[in-house]
């Protein structure tokens, strides 16, 4: 096997292996802010792997890869900034 085909595998296990863990959080006895964050950290992860092996971005010029990960953090300082409407409920 060539090391482009091993990476690929090695990835698809460890995407793989994640995606094990996303689902088991949900059965863990922690808050549900705490699997959000938990989840939301497996799926930067995961998306971070899929971009860096999969789509090639590792062979790419810098500036090219700035442009790609820069809306990363302003994503997960939203999401955080959403969190905190979890417990809002509506009262009719």
């Amino acid at each position: 096997m060539d090391n482009h085909t091993q990476s690929y595998i090695k990835t698809a296990i460890v995407l793989a292996i994640l995606t094990v863990l996303e689902i088991g959080i949900s059965y863990l006895a922690i808050s549900r802010m705490g699997q959000i964050v938990l989840l939301m950290a497996f799926a930067v992860t995961k998306m971070l792997m899929v971009v860096w092996i999969y789509m090639h971005v590792q062979h790419e010029t810098k500036t090219l890869k700035w442009i790609i990960f820069i809306p990363i953090p302003a994503g997960i300082l939203f999401t955080i900034a959403l969190m905190y409407d979890i417990p809002f409920r509506w009262v009719v």
